[in-house]
């Protein structure tokens, strides 16, 4: 594991934060159509893997970029955000907690994109563990590693304050608790779904 700059918290998350990285075209790190791309992905996903969602705990929900297009493809859902920022909570009225913090409910999909590259090793692999405890079925999940650090994403788009582990660390930690089932999108291991043998990766 090796770590950028300083030591990353909740503070950091304030409205310049969003308005870099989700906001100003010039730099932020997604638009809003790659967004509905992959809640587009996953919507298939989970049809084709015959998975109803009727819950959705979003962990880190920022901005709420993946509510707006998961509602209209999820009509009736319970939708659930939860964020560390206390800007992002007043602004788009999420449950105020981290990852840590969740300690009750059970849901049908839960997403957890870009939050675990901002903790520790100790925290990260606490919040895998919520992340089964809180998981009835499919894990939406994405976290920048060091390879793509090295390789893949555009380093003035992307927040360096960040604690870079690698993709072998991801899979070995969500294997204990996760089947990888490709494209981010993971099934809890005790969840009834059934795959195909070529299409999980364990």
């Amino acid at each position: 594991m090796s770590r950028l700059s300083r030591k990353p918290g909740p503070a950091a998350f304030d409205r310049d934060y969003f308005e870099r990285y989700y906001a100003d075209r010039r730099t932020r790190v997604a638009s809003d159509d790659q967004s509905i791309l992959v809640c587009s992905f996953i919507h298939a996903y989970a049809a084709f893997l015959d998975w109803p969602v009727r819950s959705i705990l979003d962990i880190g929900a920022g901005t709420g970029r993946f509510m707006r297009p998961l509602k209209k493809l999820w009509r009736d859902v319970r939708y659930t955000g939860v964020d560390v920022s206390d800007y992002a909570c007043h602004a788009y009225g999420w449950q105020h907690k981290s990852i840590l913090d969740l300690d009750r409910g059970r849901y049908d999909l839960v997403l957890c994109h870009d939050v675990l590259q901002y903790l520790d090793r100790k925290d990260a692999i606490a919040g895998i563990e919520r992340l089964a405890a809180r998981c009835r079925g499919l894990l939406y999940f994405s976290a920048m590693t060091s390879e793509d650090w090295r390789d893949n994403v555009d380093r003035a788009r992307s927040d360096r304050d960040v604690h870079l582990r690698s993709t072998r660390w991801y899979r070995r930690e969500l294997g204990r608790h996760f089947r990888n089932l490709g494209g981010g999108v993971f099934a809890q291991r005790d969840a009834p779904i059934v795959t195909f043998a070529l299409h999980a990766f364990d």
